[in-house]
């Protein structure tokens, strides 16, 4: 029978992953760890977003206290992949700009990593995943792009775009996990618990 880890900790300070475990009624903690997240040029986009998630899980596991719980800590990172062209959070609108504009009207990777250590009675263990969807951005203009911009914060987003909200006047279709783009592939998540008999079924 599945059960629930006695502390669930979210290594991520988006409000995006917040959310959606607040919209499931899991318990869990929010702690923001202390990691730069350096792209690597010849890093594949899979062992890149694998390698991010458990840096980040890891920043955080070695700064709490489990005070004899078993708790288990989830990071994750989520890039955009465009050909063999790797597209993080952009640092300034001129970058977002360029970003989108070499984006609309092309299909393009998400990808996301999934990294759960689970501490208990002095033991670590760590296992991972990632999920890969496809999507399509509409052809746009530079008013358009101009104008979703005004809608959301491109600065925050990898690939300077986020599928909800604003985003559904940019794109055109996607082929995969719809979380995964919002940047939290929590089937993928439920999965990895699973492993260790856990489920977010029985979180309530």
């Amino acid at each position: 029978m599945s059960g629930f880890p006695e502390r669930f900790i979210l290594a991520s300070g988006s409000p995006r992953r917040k959310m959606m475990l607040e919209r499931l009624k899991v318990p869990f903690e929010v702690r923001v760890p202390r990691t730069e997240e350096s792209i690597a040029g010849a890093e594949e986009p899979i062992a890149l977003v694998a390698r991010l998630a458990k840096e980040k899980a890891m920043a955080v596991a070695k700064e709490i206290n489990c005070d004899g719980k078993t708790t288990v800590i989830v990071g994750c990172d989520t890039i955009v992949v465009l050909g063999k062209e790797i597209l993080g959070k952009p640092s300034d609108l001129e970058e977002a700009y360029a970003m989108i504009t070499k984006l609309q009207g092309r299909t393009h990777m998400v990808y996301s990593g999934l990294a759960l250590i689970k501490l208990e009675k002095g033991r670590e263990e760590v296992i991972s995943n990632f999920c890969a969807t496809e999507v399509t951005m509409c052809r746009l203009s530079k008013e358009e792009i101009g104008r979703y911009f005004s809608l959301e914060d491109p600065l925050d987003k990898a690939g300077a775009y986020a599928i909800q909200d604003g985003g559904s006047l940019i794109i055109s279709s996607i082929d995969g996990d719809y979380y995964n783009v919002l940047g939290f592939p929590v089937r993928t998540l439920e999965e990895l618990l699973n492993q260790w008999g856990y489920s977010l079924f029985a979180a309530n």
